[in-house]
């Protein structure tokens, strides 16, 4: 009689340690990392790195900071499944984040989830959400599946939560069937139909150390009775806050499959959230229920980016910084006359870090700045103030003509019809030399990125010089500037222009342009690996980002003229960005 009650009182002890709450009355946020580590190391069968933890804000150590992320990871699943983007959210945000271990989760039991019930489960959601509001003044609950049903259930209740950002939220059955587990006669068919009341689950290696391998029916049972208790219309209503959606479907064939699709987009349209503060992603590049995790998902980083641009928008209502290089396109063509000094000087006044132009070389050998080798027509006109034809326009090559010749036509007083908001003044094509000795006396420390305007069939009919003497004149016009090398890029979309400057002027920074076609692909026309790749923004991905920052190269993409596509590339981690409006760039730079 004495042993059996000393084993019910084993039991009882085991039990009431595996269901301990962390947090107390006396819990603060100087006692909170210790409660958490104190309550996981008393669980024995807890697996290696599966244990609740905080992420501490680099600012806000056992200190709140502004807000906070708490993760919610999916049944069967650990924190694990959140990473990367969990540590991304708290630098980006200088933000704590607490990662939570759901009740009997990150176990390695035979009957993992035998003690799971939806009332502990929600209760351990619950206390995740308390240890968030200690660390961080607002909360933000990020979560995988059924972290998703739990962020549900918080919010309905909770309408102090900042945010929700859920990945493949598990709001019904993908098999509707499996609800036959809460009848007993469903719950022995299924038993039978195992062998047990225990299931395996195969794995790769890798992901047996985050995710379970064994559950006990229990667990299951559990699981479909919190989702039928608690995923209905009545709960969708209650949250009002604002709320993020991502999933993966591609077409009828290649979706989520775990969880059904269709039920997620009816619990969208049932969200009392505001039509504006709430938005839906489909992810059909993903290939995995886990959309959010680098060990399972293909485009974790465009969920991450699109997950930081939710929450900047709408959750936070602010704009992200970000460290950039910010150069001005021809000066500011969208604001002043392209490549003129107007147009540098209004750079320079909005603050930008380059100034980006064109050169091209006149009958005396002198360096130019224009985009192109004659005149613009849309632009352009001569002493008396009169429109000129296109035929003319293109009839007068630069390098044809003595630059006082060049500069008689004005190429501002008329303005740009492709760019209503640049101002008309009259003004001229200046010297390379003009513009660096004025651009010098307004800021010593001014980048230069310089073009130089050549392809083979230009030379061929007569508007440039050939790529050596081009170069070599440049070259010449940059040492009577005294300017140092570590400010000057020389940049072209020729590749012949960059083989010359990396054999005769190594020392020169050199930027290759391209329109057309991906790196890999580009990358075939040169010998070498230039220290800046400059490609037409739209071609640009995360992946085509992430292989060029391999070759250790820089990438700076052009012309970028809307807010929502610079912070798109700046999201992707670009190193700069060319535009014709810096001023619409400049609010988004740290």
């Amino acid at each position: 009689m004495k042993k059996k009650y000393l084993l019910v009182l084993l039991l009882t002890l085991f039990i009431n340690v595996s269901n301990a709450q962390i947090i107390t009355s006396k819990t603060t946020i100087y006692t909170i990392e210790n409660a958490i580590k104190t309550a996981e190391q008393n669980l024995e069968s807890l697996k290696l790195d599966n244990e609740a933890r905080i992420i501490w804000a680099k600012d806000f150590k056992e200190k709140q900071s502004a807000i906070a992320f708490v993760y919610l990871h999916g049944f069967g699943a650990s924190n694990r499944e959140g990473q990367p983007i969990m540590s991304m959210l708290s630098k980006a945000y200088n933000a704590n984040v607490y990662l939570s271990r759901l009740k009997e989760h990150g176990l390695s039991r035979d009957d993992n989830f035998k003690n799971l019930t939806p009332e502990n489960y929600i209760a351990s959601a619950k206390e995740a959400l308390e240890i968030g509001k200690l660390i961080g003044k607002k909360v933000i609950l990020v979560s995988t599946s059924t972290g998703g049903t739990l962020s549900l259930k918080l919010a309905s209740e909770d309408p102090s939560i900042a945010g929700l950002i859920m990945y493949s939220p598990f709001i019904d059955l993908k098999n509707p069937s499996f609800a036959s587990i809460l009848t007993p006669k469903g719950k022995a068919a299924i038993i039978k139909m195992n062998g047990g009341e225990i299931t395996k689950q195969s794995r790769p290696e890798e992901e047996q150390k985050y995710w379970s391998t064994s559950y006990h029916i229990d667990g299951y049972e559990a699981l479909i009775k919190m989702l039928k208790s608690t995923m209905t219309v009545q709960t969708f209503e209650k949250v009002k806050i604002p709320v993020f959606v991502g999933y993966y479907y591609k077409n009828e064939k290649e979706q989520d499959e775990t969880v059904s699709v269709p039920a997620i987009l009816k619990m969208f349209e049932s969200l009392g959230t505001a039509l504006d503060q709430k938005t839906k992603v489909a992810f059909p590049d993903a290939g995995n229920h886990v959309i959010a995790c680098d060990l399972r998902s293909n485009d974790w980083k465009n969920v991450y980016n699109q997950s930081t641009s939710f929450i900047d928008a709408i959750i936070l209502k602010e704009e992200r910084k970000f460290d950039f290089e910010l150069q001005g396109h021809r000066g500011a063509r969208g604001l002043a006359p392209e490549n003129t000094l107007p147009a540098f000087k209004k750079a320079l006044d909005i603050g930008v870090n380059t100034l980006e132009l064109d050169v091209v070389i006149s009958l005396d050998n002198q360096v130019v700045v224009s985009h192109e080798p004659w005149l613009n027509y849309e632009i352009t006109s001569d002493a008396k103030g009169s429109a000129i034809t296109k035929e003319a326009a293109l009839a007068f090559n630069i390098y044809k003509n003595k630059y006082k010749n060049v500069k008689k036509y004005d190429v501002g007083a008329i303005g740009n019809p492709k760019f209503p908001e640049q101002e008309k003044l009259k003004t001229y094509k200046p010297l390379l030399a003009e513009v660096i000795k004025y651009a010098e006396t307004r800021n010593p420390a001014i980048l230069y990125n310089i073009e130089i305007k050549s392809t083979p069939d230009e030379e061929a009919n007569g508007y440039q010089p050939s790529v050596k003497e081009f170069s070599d004149l440049l070259i010449s016009e940059l040492k009577k500037s005294n300017l140092p090398l570590n400010r000057i890029t020389i940049q072209s979309f020729d590749p012949r222009v960059l083989e010359y400057f990396h054999k005769i002027y190594p020392n020169y920074q050199l930027s290759f342009l391209t329109f057309e076609d991906d790196f890999d692909t580009n990358m075939k026309a040169l010998s070498f690996i230039p220290s800046i790749y400059s490609p037409y923004h739209v071609l640009l991905n995360d992946t085509e980002v992430e292989k060029i920052h391999q070759k250790n190269m820089k990438v700076i993409p052009w012309t970028v003229n809307n807010k929502e596509d610079m912070i798109r590339l700046l999201t992707m981690n670009v190193d700069g960005i060319i535009t014709d409006y810096p001023n619409i760039a400049i609010p988004l730079r740290k």
